[in-house]
């Protein structure tokens, strides 16, 4: 699909390019964002700076039902509605532009990778795992609180409520038991540590790992749910639906958690270890 009837078709109307003072004062405000959060990224942010200051952002005109930010990988350019105030910085505005920072293009200019989610000519292959960890990254960058809610019959800890809570909380176990900063420079500097962190930890159930977060993010696009809370407790949910999403969180929390602890387990040799694993375990349940 040319991009042209890509965006009349999700309701998008390019209307004018960013100003280079616009592009400055977003890419000034995100750059503290993430780099006071994450403090691993200060030596990089010089980097993400320049970066931004040289995305190519728009502002166009967008259909009410979409997002009002949005970043379009087919032609590497961002969206911001006309009514998005743009000093403001949201979570939606890290989203799009981490996106756009993780993009990373073959020779030949075609998407290779998008952070953790890779591209081929047949499928797609880690977006739900690509997209918790981005939008753990951009919560965290606001300092959000955790809150506890209640998403179709989960309740859950999260300090993403409103956005992809579900695959957010899922992000923050893994970052408990496997540690913060390499998924951070992952998300943000398209660091490969992380993914052989990951691997490396969860071994043989890691690909399967990845496969539920693809059908949790699945889920979410098929019934248009889970994107927006708010909007989504106004629907009459469907009971079938709604269990096979809450079987696809326990089957993803369950999977995280006993390959971790029975790989632990099996490397256990002093009562020091014993203790600070029954620690962590407490903790993780907590």
């Amino acid at each position: 699909m040319k991009i042209e009837k890509k965006l009349k078709k999700l309701g998008i109307k390019e209307t004018k390019e960013f100003t280079q003072e616009e592009k400055d004062l977003v890419a000034n405000n995100v750059t503290v964002s993430l780099t006071m959060a994450f403090p691993i990224l200060k030596s990089e942010q010089a980097n993400i700076l320049n970066k931004i200051q040289n995305a190519n952002m728009f502002h166009a005109k967008t259909n009410e039902n979409l997002p009002k930010i949005n970043y379009i990988y087919e032609n590497h350019k961002i969206y911001f509605d006309e009514s998005v105030e743009i000093q403001n910085i949201t979570d939606a505005m890290l989203h799009e532009i981490i996106h756009f920072m993780q993009d990373v293009r073959k020779k030949n200019g075609k998407l290779d990778r998008i952070g953790l989610c890779n591209f081929n000519e047949l499928s797609l292959h880690g977006l739900g795992i690509n997209e918790g960890a981005v939008q753990y990254v951009s919560a965290k960058a606001l300092n959000s609180g955790v809150q506890t809610v209640k998403t179709f019959e989960i309740v859950l800890r999260t300090i993403s409520p409103n956005y992809y809570p579900v695959l957010t909380n899922l992000i923050e176990q893994i970052v408990f038991l496997i540690g913060e900063d390499e998924l951070v420079k992952a998300i943000i500097l398209n660091d490969e540590e992380f993914e052989n962190t990951f691997f490396n930890t969860f071994e043989e159930n890691a690909q399967d790992i990845i496969k539920l977060f693809d059908e949790i993010i699945n889920y979410n696009v098929k019934n248009n749910k889970e994107i927006e809370i708010k909007k989504a407790k106004e629907q009459v949910e469907d009971k079938s639906k709604t269990d096979q999403l809450k079987n696809l969180y326990i089957q993803a929390q369950d999977l995280i958690m006993r390959t971790f602890f029975e790989k632990q387990y099996k490397l256990l040799q002093t009562e020091e270890d014993v203790q600070n694993l029954s620690t962590k375990l407490e903790n993780y349940i907590k």
